[in-house]
């Protein structure tokens, strides 16, 4: 299995964040958590990336020549959401009643993930849009059905004090 073509991660990338779970720093079908696993994982978070983009109005899945900062920045993020849901399956590594720090290695690579993800809702990412913010705004139209002219209820006359409007009928 390979991760797919909607994947922003990679198992290298994973390797560098929690390698250190296994003996060898390498993912295999022999290790825990194994390759396998580890694609699933950037998989399921690349999923939840893509829909999230999707349902804030981006198109999925952002193209890297176009957006290559956002790129990055999405691939940051599936890799810390993978590595956090990886690290949180390990008992050792889930929980530490000893462990007094302000956050553990899972909660850091998880508010990571969900760092992008407020960015994706409040539009703060540069990336292809599939609507504009103000494709539902409706105005009306110069002509009705019948097309005939429609009179405006306020207009500016040209000689008067800018900003002044008159009432028309």
């Amino acid at each position: 299995m390979s991760v797919g073509a909607y994947t922003y991660g990679s198992v290298a990338d994973i390797q560098r964040l929690i390698g250190d779970i296994v003996g060898s720093r390498t993912f295999s079908g022999s290790t825990v958590p194994t390759t396998t696993q580890v694609e699933a994982e950037l998989d399921a978070v690349a999923a939840e990336i893509n829909a999230h983009l999707d349902a804030h109005g981006y198109t999925v899945i952002i193209a890297t020549a176009d957006y290559p900062h956002a790129y990055q920045a999405a691939t940051a993020a599936n890799n810390y959401g993978a590595a956090a849901r990886l690290l949180a399956t390990i008992p050792s590594m889930g929980y530490d009643p000893e462990i007094e720090t302000g956050q553990t290695r899972p909660q850091m690579y998880e508010n990571r993930l969900k760092s992008f993800m407020k960015k994706i809702e409040k539009h703060q990412i540069r990336a292809g849009m599939r609507l504009h913010p103000f494709d539902n705004v409706k105005v009306g139209a110069r002509f009705n059905a019948d097309g005939d002219e429609n009179k405006a209820i306020f207009t500016r006359d040209l000689h008067d004090t800018p900003g002044r409007r008159s009432l028309t009928e």
